[in-house]
């Protein structure tokens, strides 16, 4: 068997010189501190991308690529690390689907997954045209198949995965007409578009099931069969905060969605995670996404442990008109985490990972509040646009997972929405309104392509880190307990104010809901630990008269934390996770 190595994709990095046509960067050096909207202006605006894509694509397909369900949009020519620009289309689907030839072909090409690649596992299957077909990041390949095998259209040929530098299962798709440059492949697909359909095309010699084969030094065979069933869940010990635990990220999974069904002011609520799909049975904690609709009024939504009772921390302070989302990590007890709203709302509540002691975890590491992003040092998004946050950009080292941002949306044009994510994988898309000013914070899962940004409607947008999630070093969930609160005394302004906070004896980091109450004008918060130097960033932003929550990691190390705001403001800090 033929087996060529991903790390070098062929002539692909000259055909993406060739459409690299248009990429307008607008690099702004900003002196001194301006101010617009109450947020420090900072640093450089991200370039604004322009995706060419090709007007003549005349290109058929018999089959399409992937098993369904899948969902996929245009990011053709989009830019990539590297100065690389995107070759393909992304079709986003659970690891495991079927991956079909799109026509009869040989295929021509193999590629493994090397420390490294960028493509992972994957196939070259050439049609009798000279036409051929790259597909990118399985997780396994047909039995029986090598360079040299002819295939049929709509033959098995792998599965969906997420090898090589891939932030979220999905199939790399591209499209080479007669064996040349890549076109854009999205109305290739769109054209015998399947994202709908699961059933699984008729197989040579009549198979209804298919064997596939994991390339790794042992060889090993899996059976596969059509019926769509849960994943056995793995159980793992509870960690505790002195055990080596780590964070396992997974494919977002709904816990709760009260759908118009409100939750009861001051009513808690148990919400099971410990039956979902990807979540372990012994889960000691989650990493969840919690977002609030039709708020009846200004309030706060706090998750807990179910064994601790409901207190004044706030995980998301709400306010009608506005986006009101956040992420945060909750302990898991007897299988579930509890929620209890001081206001009526519906809520929507996704898991996104969980607490392991399995070597595959990540850690994090806070790092000096950084900007990654600021349109307002150039022009704001335009509807439709996409902007990319190289790793760079990020403060974050090749490798990393994720990183913990505060998003802050400044005069939209009109509703839309806002997709935040790894470069070609899953993002989150999040409604937001006309208003002034919105904020919400993520832990965004990121990729060696970095992270990408998308609005359906014109707005200025600022992205600020505060955590990189890489390493073994982790944080434990534990009850929400207030480190710090400005309103029993005098607020927080332009003069650095130092406190001291009581958090777990050994505790070098540490997740914070980070509260913000403006008055007169806006405010932007900086926090930082008083060991570090003064950050040029904020965490976390609101309009006059307003109130926003954000998630922030933060270096704990001496327990001496440093404010300073743009205004004068009260602040809140909860301690939410501490390692």
């Amino acid at each position: 068997m033929q087996l060529v190595q991903a790390a070098s994709v062929d002539d692909r990095r000259s055909a993406s010189r060739l459409r690299l046509v248009v990429s307008a960067m607008a690099v702004v050096v900003v002196a001194a501190v301006a101010v617009l909207g109450g947020i420090p202006l900072l640093g450089a605006a991200a370039s604004a991308n322009t995706i060419v894509t090709t007007t003549a694509n005349t290109t058929r397909i018999a089959q399409f690529p992937v098993q369904g369900p899948c969902y996929y949009s245009d990011t053709f020519g989009a830019p990539r690390a590297g100065g690389r620009t995107h070759e393909g289309v992304d079709l986003i689907a659970k690891t495991g689907q079927y991956e079909y030839a799109v026509d009869d072909g040989v295929l021509t090409k193999q590629y493994l997954n090397t420390p490294g690649s960028l493509a992972g596992n994957g196939w070259r299957l050439t049609r009798a045209d000279g036409t051929y077909f790259f597909y990118a990041h399985l997780s396994s390949f047909a039995a029986g198949l090598k360079v040299g095998s002819s295939v049929k259209a709509g033959q098995i040929i792998g599965q969906v995965g997420m090898t090589g530098n891939a932030g979220t299962p999905h199939l790399h798709f591209e499209v080479h007409p007669a064996g040349g440059a890549a076109i854009d492949p999205a109305p290739v697909v769109k054209a015998v578009d399947g994202c709908k359909v699961t059933t699984v095309p008729a197989q040579p010699g009549g198979a209804t099931t298919t064997t596939t084969t994991k390339p790794t030094t042992t060889t090993t065979t899996t059976t596969t069969t059509t019926t769509t069933t849960k994943p056995t869940t793995t159980t793992v010990a509870p960690p505790s905060a002195g055990s080596a635990t780590k964070w396992q990220f997974i494919a977002p999974v709904v816990a709760l969605d009260t759908a118009g069904h409100a939750l009861t002011p001051s009513k808690t609520s148990k919400v099971v995670v410990n039956t979902l799909t990807g979540v372990p049975t012994a889960a000691a904690g989650v990493m969840v996404r919690l977002v609030a609709r039709n708020v009846a009024a200004t309030g706060f939504v706090t998750m807990q442990p179910c064994d601790a009772s409901a207190t004044s921390t706030s995980t998301l302070t709400v306010m009608p008109g506005r986006l009101n989302a956040t992420m945060t990590m909750v302990r898991v007890v007897s299988g579930a985490v509890c929620v209890t709203s001081s206001v009526a709302l519906d809520v929507r509540i996704d898991v996104v990972g969980y607490l392991t002691a399995n070597a595959a975890g990540v850690g994090v590491q806070p790092i000096v509040a950084k900007r990654a992003l600021d349109t307002r040092s150039g022009s704001p998004m335009a509807a439709g646009s996409t902007r990319v946050l190289l790793p760079k950009a990020l403060g974050m080292p090749l490798g990393s997972k994720a990183v913990t941002v505060t998003v802050t949306l400044l005069h939209p044009s009109a509703a839309g929405s806002i997709g935040i994510g790894p470069c070609g994988g899953t993002p989150w898309i999040l409604p937001f309104t006309g208003a002034t000013g919105q904020v919400f914070s993520a832990v965004v899962r990121t990729n060696d392509g970095g992270v990408c940004i998308s609005a359906s409607a014109q707005v200025h947008v600022v992205v600020d880190v505060t955590g990189v999630w890489t390493g073994t070093s982790a944080l434990v969930p534990s009850a929400a307990q207030r480190l710090f609160d400005s309103r029993s005394g005098s607020a927080i302004g332009s003069a650095t104010r130092t406190i001291t906070v009581t958090v777990p004896k050994g505790t070098t980091r540490v997740q914070l809901s980070v509260t913000i109450v403006t008055y007169g004008q806006a405010g932007a918060l900086l926090l930082w630990n008083c060991a570090d130097s003064k950050p040029t960033a904020s965490v976390v932003f609101a309009p006059a008269g307003s109130r926003a929550t954000a998630t922030v990691t933060l270096n704990a190390s001496g327990a001496k934390l440093c404010l300073a705001s743009t205004s004068s403001v009260h602040v809140a800090v909860d301690l939410v996770a501490a390692g």
